[in-house]
């Protein structure tokens, strides 16, 4: 495929995209992104084997047209699983199934129906005392202690905090299901090695083993939370929802659902307090934060990129994207396409169209958890705003990502107040 792309379109004017571009270098990928979208929006990538997309109106496109491009590929590992892999995981009972990022209709349309009517603004307005509580409670806990790494200190455990309240799960278990999520997105969205792959797969086996027993135990003993809630609307019948299927949804969730706001929250204050004058208005008009926070999942979104798969022919941007091709969607791409965000490069909470951003998908597809996920970032702002209004990030640090293909987000930040 590279081989034939090099030749049909030699006459393209930045064809070293397709070799040197690093789609796991997270690092700066703002300047090559916009070249790609001014001189060749759509190239193939041999180094993950994915078509690589930049410009918003074909990402909304792809998203849109769900039947010539599916989701299926979407948590399918980077590097294919060895056969040691798969068989550790045929031993374990590892047997999660598509349900909702990597599902396609009609089954996506069946589950997805059921998750929205627990995902809504009203549901996880009900959840904010308790939300408020662990940010104020997070925050709290800085006080006195700078300087300090707020990544660790604070914006690592704090989402995981939230979604495992909302989800039912025990505080005293929250360590280790974000450790295993961690090991999840390595093991799916990185580049392990053979013995890194075995390593991560291992903790996989018992990541799994605790979703499922999580289940069992509120079928047993439902509770106030989103587990009981969907237990309670598959009231028995398995053509509703099976129990391997809500085991499904919570390991997707338990990954999705806080790793991506850890990053969220972490490159929002990177920015803010990298350009203080943003800070200092949110810490004088706190009602802003909520347009602001939409302004900052439009610069640096935490969910980069996300993927497609081509179910027959298709022409991207002038491109011909073979049947059986997988796409990469480079989300934080298309939010600073200037034709459609003016001056995308630069911050501004006052823009027309913010909630046009792609930070959480398009379509169908559409990030079910997007109201938790505003609605935490939000509390969590306006908590830092009004107990550590001087916060300010220590000068001269190195600002590291790490690296895969989907998931954006300083892993430290060393700050001050």
């Amino acid at each position: 495929m590279a081989t034939n792309y090099t030749m049909n379109h030699a006459h393209c004017p930045i064809t070293n995209l397709t070799h040197s571009f690093d789609p796991l270098d997270l690092s700066d990928p703002f300047p090559r992104l916009a070249q790609a979208r001014r001189e060749q929006p759509v190239f193939y990538s041999p180094a993950i084997d994915y078509w690589i997309v930049t410009r918003y109106d074909d990402i909304k496109t792809i998203f849109r047209d769900h039947d010539t491009y599916t989701a299926a590929n979407t948590i399918s590992p980077i590097v294919p699983f060895s056969a040691t892999v798969k068989q550790l995981l045929a031993e374990g009972g590892y047997s999660p199934e598509p349900v909702l990022s990597n599902n396609v209709p009609p089954g996506h349309t069946r589950i997805r129906t059921l998750v929205n009517r627990l995902f809504t603004p009203r549901r996880m307005k009900s959840f904010a005392p308790a939300i408020r509580a662990i940010a104020d409670g997070g925050v709290q806990r800085l006080i006195g202690r700078a300087p300090l790494d707020i990544v660790a200190e604070l914006t690592y455990a704090y989402p995981a905090h939230v979604l495992l309240h909302v989800l039912g799960v025990p505080d005293a278990d929250v360590p280790q299901v974000k450790a295993w999520a961690g090991n999840r997105i390595q093991l799916y969205y990185g580049r392990p090695t053979a013995d890194e792959q075995i390593a991560l797969t291992k903790n996989l086996v018992p990541f799994w083993r605790y979703v499922v027993d999580l289940v069992a135990e509120k079928v047993l003993r439902p509770q106030d939370d989103l587990t009981s809630d969907l237990i309670r609307l598959r009231a028995g019948d398995d053509s509703v929802l099976s129990l391997n299927e809500i085991a499904s949804c919570m390991i997707t969730l338990l990954v999705a659902g806080h790793e991506t706001t850890t990053a969220q929250i972490n490159n929002a204050l990177l920015h803010l307090l990298s350009q203080r004058e943003h800070w200092v208005a949110l810490c004088r008009a706190p009602e802003s934060i909520p347009t602001m926070l939409e302004e900052m999942m439009r610069y640096d979104p935490s969910v980069c990129a996300w993927r497609r798969l081509a179910v027959s022919t298709s022409t991207i941007a002038g491109v011909e994207i073979p049947a059986g091709a997988n796409l990469l969607l480079m989300l934080h791409s298309a939010n600073r396409d200037a034709d459609v965000f003016p001056e995308p490069d630069l911050v501004f909470a006052n823009r027309d169209n913010l909630k046009d951003h792609l930070a959480f998908g398009y379509g169908i597809h559409y990030c079910v958890g997007a109201p938790l996920a505003r609605l935490e970032m939000r509390i969590l702002l306006e908590t830092l705003t009004r107990l550590l209004p001087d916060l300010r990030l220590l000068p001269d640090q190195a600002i590291e990502y790490s690296r895969n293909i989907s998931f954006r987000g300083p892993t430290s930040l060393y700050v001050a107040w």
